[in-house]
């Protein structure tokens, strides 16, 4: 079969545009694809959304799980503190209320202490007991002894005792030991003067110096310790 000859153009004629090499991918291909594109540009953007809120709320939970832990801790260690300190009420709370009883915890109670010692002399049939108690002073402690808000307090009881025999001054300090904490300092017996041996009389003469220890709080603050003090000169007359 013979080919048709191909004719020249003739000069000024441009060749016809090639329609594959004319083909635009915004204009012929891009329509195709523009609804896939544009789903695949919103899954984009809400997988972004989505790791951003996660690591935020992730964020989020780390934190409250540290204070969670935080506060765990503190109430573990409050619980054991609570814990050992019921121990050692429930250790020493004998104890305390012993010392309670006898008068070392709390205030001086002269009134109390007078009375035991009237109460001694009419039990044991003693001969009378004249007393001097100074007034109360404030113990200094050793620096390394830790005592808070306690201080420890002392009184100078100076008793004159009667004896028909030397068993009486003893008799005397180990019932009033029961009582408070009477640590004697010194003591002395000499032979009376006028003393009978027929009769019942005072035969020695017996002196017993002693410390009247007690514990307490620290004294308030100089307004609190007036109106305190008020207080109880107010409420003087009616107990007396």
């Amino acid at each position: 079969m013979a080919q048709k000859p191909l004719t020249p153009a003739k000069p000024g004629q441009t060749a016809a545009k090639d329609p594959v090499l004319m083909r635009s991918f915004y204009r012929d291909d891009f329509p195709i694809i523009r609804k896939a594109f544009i789903t695949f540009g919103i899954c984009l953007a809400i997988s972004g959304m989505l790791i951003g809120a996660t690591q935020f709320f992730l964020a989020k939970l780390t934190a409250i799980n540290l204070q969670a832990q935080s506060e765990l801790g503190q109430a573990q260690g409050k619980y054991t503190a609570a814990t050992n300190e019921k121990n050692e009420i429930r250790e020493f709370q004998p104890m305390y209320l012993e010392l309670v009883q006898r008068g070392f915890v709390g205030e001086e109670k002269r009134l109390d202490a007078i009375e035991f010692i009237h109460a001694i002399q009419e039990s044991r049939k003693l001969l009378p007991i004249t007393y001097e108690i100074s007034p109360q002073q404030i113990v200094q402690m050793d620096p390394s002894v830790q005592t808070g808000e306690l201080e420890v307090r002392a009184s100078k009881l100076i008793a004159h005792i009667g004896l028909l025999h030397e068993g009486d001054i003893l008799t005397f300090l180990s019932d009033l030991s029961s009582k408070g904490i009477f640590i004697p300092q010194s003591c002395s017996i000499k032979p009376d003067v006028g003393a009978r041996v027929a009769t019942l009389s005072v035969q020695l003469q017996g002196e017993c110096t002693l410390n009247w220890i007690t514990m307490g709080r620290h004294a308030p603050a100089e307004g609190t310790a007036t109106d305190a003090a008020a207080a109880d000169a107010a409420a003087e007359p009616s107990a007396k």
